[in-house]
């Protein structure tokens, strides 16, 4: 039922799901856009203005931090497949990770890995492939004698 080539494909499906959530919608895992106020009023003001040093264009436009897309790039590079599971997360920038989460921009939390919309997905998933490899609901009736 849930092979190394059950987790690869699911893998990839969650992989894309997590960046699709967090650096596409900016939200957090908690599943809270993430927060439009910024400590440093001279930061605000450049990177709504798109004068970041290496500052993606669509950067100005939502909160999520993608400024360079260094963390969108680097995220999913520990991608680990086995019979019994897969890991990801970021091979490079585990601090800034950290520094975001005590700032209250939580990518991933040891209580919550992944945001509750990308839990479904897996959960989804995962009844799906169990009831493929168990089969239907079926009732078989045996009469005995007449």
């Amino acid at each position: 039922m849930l092979s190394h080539k059950w987790f690869k494909e699911v893998g990839t499906q969650i992989r894309e799901a997590y960046r699709t959530h967090v650096f596409t919608e900016g939200l957090d895992v908690n599943d809270k856009p993430f927060s439009s106020t910024y400590k440093n009023p001279k930061y605000k003001a450049l990177k709504q203005a798109g004068k970041l040093p290496r500052q993606r264009g669509k950067a100005s436009k939502i909160y999520a931090p993608i400024v360079s897309t260094d963390l969108l790039r680097d995220f999913g590079t520990i991608y680990k497949v086995t019979d019994t599971g897969f890991q990801m997360g970021w091979s490079k920038h585990g601090a800034r990770v950290e520094k975001l989460r005590k700032m209250g921009r939580k990518l991933t939390t040891k209580e919550d890995a992944l945001p509750k919309s990308v839990v479904k997905i897996l959960k989804h998933e995962t009844n799906r492939c169990i009831k493929k490899g168990l089969g239907g609901n079926k009732t078989t009736r045996h009469k005995i004698g007449k």
